[in-house]
This record gives structure tokens, C-alpha cells and sequence, in this order.
């Protein structure tokens, strides 16, 4: 009496070892492609966010400040009685009076009561993030006071 142990055969464990291979490293590709696109998401948020925070940030210090004037193309002052805040638009970074933002920002028009200004008292501003995100602009204004008419020949 032959007792035979019903098993697999060396072909076709190969088989299955084959298919489980193609089938894990397309598992693999699939999550390695998705780990991608989460850190695109990551990036474009984290822009985002900053440049929401700067615009925020910025428009309440152009609208707390008597005097808003541009100094050599890219040097915003804001100044008032009590205080001085300086923004400096770089090609890589902005900086804050000593605070370095990491966004990549470009003074597109100035104006002064309506018109386009190239130096000198300032009353709107629009600045291009497009370097950090497309179609990215801020625009601020501020209506001008009897202080900002008295004042706009200091700077």
C-alpha cells in the first residue's frame, strides 16, 4: 500500500514565489509614488501657510504705520511716532526688520493716491509670490490721514 502526501511541485511553488515578487514591488512603486505626491502636498501647504501669515502680518504693519515709503527699489519703510519696521525685498528671502521670511517675494507696483509711483510715499503696494506659487499676488492699501499728508516728506 502506497500512501502518497498530496503537495505542491517545485514549478509551481516557483510560480507563486514569482507572481507574490511582481505583485509586492507594485505595492512598493504604488506607495512610493504616493509618498511623493504627500510630500508635494506637505510643500505646497507649508507655502501656503507662510504666505497667508506674511499677508496678514504685512497688511497690519501697513495699515498701523503713519508713514509707508520705498527706498531704493526694494527697501519698504514703515515708520511711525513710536516705531520703525523695514521691509527688504531679496531675490531668495524677505526680511522684517531683522526677521528672515523665507519666501520669495517681488515688488510689482507702487502707488500714491492712484498713481504709479517708482520712489517715495506709498499707499498701495502689490507684491508677486509667483516665484513660490503661481498666481500668487498680494495687494494692500490703506486710505491716508491728516498725519500721512503732513508727514510725506519724511522719507
Amino acid at each position: 500500500m502506497t500512501n502518497k502526501v498530496r503537495s505542491f511541485t517545485l514549478s509551481e511553488l516557483l510560480v507563486v514565489m514569482i507572481i507574490t515578487a511582481i505583485v509586492v514591488g507594485m505595492a512598493f512603486s504604488v506607495l512610493r509614488l504616493v509618498q511623493k505626491q504627500v510630500h508635494i502636498i506637505e510643500v505646497n501647504f507649508d507655502k501656503t501657510s507662510n504666505l497667508n501669515l506674511f499677508e496678514q502680518r504685512f497688511w497690519q504693519d501697513f495699515n498701523q504705520f503713519n508713514n509707508v515709503g520705498i527706498r531704493k527699489g526694494n527697501t519698504l519703510v514703515l515708520e511711525s511716532e513710536l516705531d520703525t519696521i523695514t521691509y527688504l525685498f531679496g531675490d531668495d528671502f524677505t526680511l522684517r526688520d531683522t526677521d528672515t521670511i523665507k519666501l520669495k517675494l517681488t515688488i510689482e507696483k507702487l502707488l500714491f493716491k492712484g498713481k504709479t509711483v517708482k520712489e517715495g510715499p506709498i499707499d498701495a503696494i502689490e507684491i508677486t509670490a509667483e516665484k513660490e506659487l503661481p498666481n500668487y499676488n498680494i495687494f494692500v492699501s490703506r486710505k491716508n490721514d491728516a498725519t500721512q499728508m503732513m508727514n510725506q516728506d519724511g522719507i
